[in-house]
């Protein structure tokens, strides 16, 4: 039986996707497989007396897996566990996360272990991924973003502490820009380390497009007009602090907006809407008049009325859209798509020992 531990060095970096293409990948072929995520991070309530992780149990779902869904993700990271855990009121983990192996395992020709946010998290409970691939003799394969020194740094510890455990590394969301020293230098530098590299899979800004309707939810703020374009996706994100004229060039050259504006910027949001933008995110509380209100429900543009200011939305929606969300089955199939092209997962197979 072969056992993957699918994790980063990094936080959002994909690990969801890869997991997911992988998982796919393996039982087109046939083969037998479990999954569980040791440490999960975002709570979520799937029957009335079982919460898991979110992701987990979306991957759980998409792969049409039939194990005990209380076992998928035996930790939960949350607010409580971590008082408890510096106060010394909490037991050792590590048995938790051996006992659901032994549930998930039997009669599985591999076991495919999702990754908290990065492979350290989860070290002051003793459950990190270094520390479950340890327990568990798994094989980590990593799913990173290239980040510079950061990386080359990352990638040495790594390697330095697991060893031949370290199976390959997968490169994600790889911006154009960043291809010519991938390709010519980081490639080269890990092949020399014995790091296999099972994928250079490229940026796609449709896989952080996040719907108007989240949007609202997780600024926590109230939709007033433009209803029907709840289900945009937005892609990219402008702030309308600029001069009119400058602010329509930046807006015609973006692809999919939303755009985090002063409520008391008629000039700007007036544009916005003439130019179809996927919603506005107004700040301050501000309402704006019935002229910018009638003309949104005419263009079906979402408007969004958040408390705070422009800066602290910017960074809000910034998190969000950081934090790459899979639950929309268009974005499950596209970024399958980009697993299937640009996986190598006949190297994959070749380097699982």
């Amino acid at each position: 039986m072969k056992v993957i531990y699918i994790g980063s060095t990094v936080p959002f970096s994909g690990k969801g996707l890869i997991t997911l293409g992988i998982g796919k990948y393996f039982l087109e072929k046939k083969l037998k497989v479990g999954y569980f995520k040791p440490l999960g991070t975002t709570p979520y309530r799937v029957e009335t007396d079982i919460i898991t992780d979110r992701l987990a149990y979306f991957i759980y779902q998409s792969l049409g897996l039939k194990d005990d869904l209380s076992y998928i993700s035996p930790v939960l990271l949350d607010y409580e566990l971590m008082v408890k855990a510096v106060r010394g009121e909490i037991g050792e983990l590590m048995s938790e996360v051996k006992k659901t192996f032994e549930v998930i395992a039997p009669r599985k020709d591999m076991v495919i272990i999702g990754g908290s946010e990065t492979v350290w998290q989860g070290t002051f409970l003793g459950i990190s991924g270094i520390d479950i691939i340890r327990a568990l003799n798994a094989q980590l394969i990593l799913v990173d973003k290239y980040t510079g020194t950061s990386f080359l740094d990352n990638i040495t510890e790594i390697k330095k502490i697991l060893k031949e455990d370290f199976r390959g590394i997968i490169l994600n969301c790889i911006k154009e820009e960043q291809r010519p020293d991938i390709t010519e230098l980081i490639v080269p530098w890990l092949e020399k380390r014995e790091i296999p590299v099972l994928g250079l899979i490229p940026y796609d800004s449709f896989l952080s497009a996040v719907k108007v309707s989240e949007l609202n939810e997780k600024l926590g703020g109230q939709l007033l007009s433009g209803y029907q374009g709840a289900n945009n996706f937005v892609q990219n994100y402008l702030v309308g602090g600029m001069e009119v004229d400058k602010f329509t060039e930046y807006l015609r050259n973006s692809l999919n907006p939303g755009v985090i504006v002063g409520g008391d910027r008629a000039d700007i949001q007036l544009v916005a809407i003439e130019e179809g933008v996927k919603c506005l995110i107004l700040t301050g509380n501000l309402i704006p008049n019935n002229i910018i209100l009638s003309k949104a429900d005419q263009k079906n543009v979402p408007i969004i009325l958040v408390g705070d200011d422009t800066y602290t939305v910017a960074q809000k929606v910034r998190d969000i859209a950081a934090r790459v969300s899979l639950k929309e089955k268009e974005k499950e199939e596209r970024g399958l798509a980009l697993t299937q092209k640009y996986l190598d997962f006949k190297r994959l197979e070749q380097v699982l020992l």
